[in-house]
């Protein structure tokens, strides 16, 4: 079961249930991650040493901008799971992804997000890493050891099993290179970082215009379409998209 972190910034952080542990995807800020942990203790009345899995949709300050943090107050069995590409990054052995459409993409997204601010901390990163901008791509330090890293993927598969209450990875990039969503057969729920976007209340959901590559991001949505029925999508920004049949069907894409 997934429960998105309510007003946690401007990306969303949700956690996902699976009988005696418990993960996270994406806190993105300082105030994400403790609303992370109020979430957990207060509304899931749960212990911080259950939850063992700390995920990363992509390596964007925006959703990893508080992992630091949340780690800092997990129990010593907690990692935080990358993708296999991400290493490159933290081994300055290449920058993450350049970005396109910054204004036409991004601008009208972020701006929306601004309604789930809620505090001064939702502005706050623990580390420089993953800012997609000239001069700061290289930046990778991050405020944990690497020893509470797990990476996965890099076997050239685009499907395959978490090892987390039944989830699986699917290889979503487009958004950045290393960008995957996280997909539950048995209850049909997708947690897809930013492939699609919904900020608006009761929408459809959209393809993601703020992307590194348009021919991959198109690609992978069709890719989901192709090979999963989706009853819920949890977006990286916005509200959930819920449909009985399949809830990707309506996703808005660049074509229309």
């Amino acid at each position: 079961m997934v429960y998105p972190v309510p007003n946690s910034g401007f990306s969303r952080t949700y956690v996902l249930v699976a009988e005696d542990e418990l993960a996270v995807v994406d806190p993105g800020s300082v105030g994400a991650a403790e609303d992370t942990k109020r979430f957990i203790e207060k509304e899931l009345r749960r212990e911080m040493r259950d939850l063992t899995a700390i995920m990363a949709t992509h390596f964007h300050i925006d959703h990893i901008g508080g992992i630091g943090t949340l780690l800092s107050c997990s129990g010593p069995e907690a990692r935080v799971f990358f993708h296999e590409r991400v290493r490159d990054y933290l081994e300055k052995k290449r920058p993450i992804s350049s970005m396109k459409n910054w204004y036409l993409g991004l601008r009208p997204a972020a701006w929306k997000s601004v309604r789930y601010l809620r505090k001064a901390t939702h502005l706050m990163f623990d580390g420089p890493a993953g800012i997609p901008l000239p001069g700061f791509k290289n930046l990778s330090s991050l405020p944990y050891d690497r020893e509470r890293i797990v990476f996965f993927g890099g076997k050239r598969e685009r499907r395959y099993p978490l090892g987390f209450g039944g989830w699986e990875v699917i290889e979503t990039p487009g958004h950045t290179e290393d960008s995957v969503s996280f997909f539950r057969e048995a209850t049909r729920e997708l947690v897809c970082g930013d492939l699609i976007i919904n900020m608006e209340k009761n929408g459809r959901g959209r393809l993601n215009r703020f992307y590194s590559s348009r021919d991959e991001i198109m690609a992978s949505l069709d890719f989901l379409l192709r090979t999963v029925q989706v009853k819920t999508v949890y977006p990286g920004h916005g509200e959930p998209v819920r449909s009985e049949s399949n809830a990707l069907l309506g996703v808005e894409t660049f074509e229309k």
